[in-house]
C-alpha cells in the first residue's frame, strides 16, 4: 500500500530548510536547488509544492508569522509569565518570542531581516510584510486597550501609540542582542520596566 504523503507537513518541513539558510546565509542562497539539498529532497519535490522561488517565500513569510504567534500563546503559561495578569501575559510573551533570545530566535530575527531586504520595491512580498505589520501593530493596540478597560492598565493611554512605542523598543532590543550589546536578561528587564510603566500606580 502506497505511503500517505502529508502535504502541509512536506511544506512546512521545506519552509524550515528555507529559514535555515536565511537566518545562515541570507536568501541569496535560498534558491530552489539550495532548499532541496537543505532540506534532503529532491529539485523536483520542492517544485512539486513551490512552482518558483517566490512562491516558496510568501509562504514562508506566512509560516514564519504563523510559528511565533502558536509560541507566544503557547509561552503564556511559562512559570515568569502565567502569573501576570492576562494582557500583560500576553505582551510579555510576544516580546520574549519576537526578541533572539537564543540560537532558534536569532535565526529567526536574521530571516526576518533578509526577507525584509528582499521585499524592499516588490510589490507582492512588501505587501504581504506590510500586512503582517499592521496586523501585530492592531493586535497590540487592542489588548493595550482591553487592559485599560479591564483596569489592568493605567487610563488614558493612547493604544494605537503605546503599540507603535512597544513594537519599536522590541525592535530596537533585537538589534542590541544580534549585536551584543545587550544580553537576554537585560532585554527582558526593559521589557518588563516598560510594561510596569503602563501598570496603575
Amino acid at each position: 500500500m502506497p505511503k500517505r504523503v502529508d502535504h502541509d507537513e512536506r511544506r512546512r518541513h521545506i519552509a524550515e530548510a528555507v529559514l535555515r539558510i536565511a537566518g545562515r546565509d541570507g536568501l541569496n542562497g535560498a534558491r530552489l536547488r539550495d532548499v532541496a539539498v537543505e532540506a534532503g529532497m529532491s529539485l523536483g519535490s520542492v517544485q512539486h509544492y513551490f512552482a518558483s522561488k517566490d512562491e516558496m517565500l510568501r509562504y514562508v513569510v506566512h509560516y514564519l508569522g504563523a510559528h511565533i504567534t502558536e509560541r507566544i500563546v503557547a509561552g503564556m503559561c511559562a512559570p515568569d509569565v502565567a502569573s501576570a495578569s492576562p494582557v500583560r501575559s500576553f505582551l510579555l510573551s510576544m516580546a520574549s518570542e519576537m526578541l533572539p533570545l537564543d540560537d532558534r530566535r536569532r535565526a529567526e530575527r536574521r530571516a526576518g531581516q533578509a526577507f525584509t531586504a528582499l521585499a524592499v520595491g516588490v510589490p507582492e512580498p512588501t505587501e504581504d510584510l506590510g500586512d503582517g505589520d499592521r496586523r501585530l501593530h492592531e493586535r497590540v493596540a487592542e489588548l493595550i486597550d482591553q487592559g485599560q478597560r479591564d483596569g489592568e492598565l493605567r487610563a488614558g493611554l493612547n493604544p494605537r501609540l503605546e503599540s507603535v512605542v512597544l513594537l519599536a523598543m522590541i525592535e530596537g532590543l533585537g538589534s542590541d542582542l544580534l549585536l551584543s550589546v545587550r544580553d537576554p536578561e537585560e532585554a527582558l528587564a526593559a521589557v518588563r520596566y516598560h510594561l510596569d510603566r503602563l501598570t496603575p500606580d
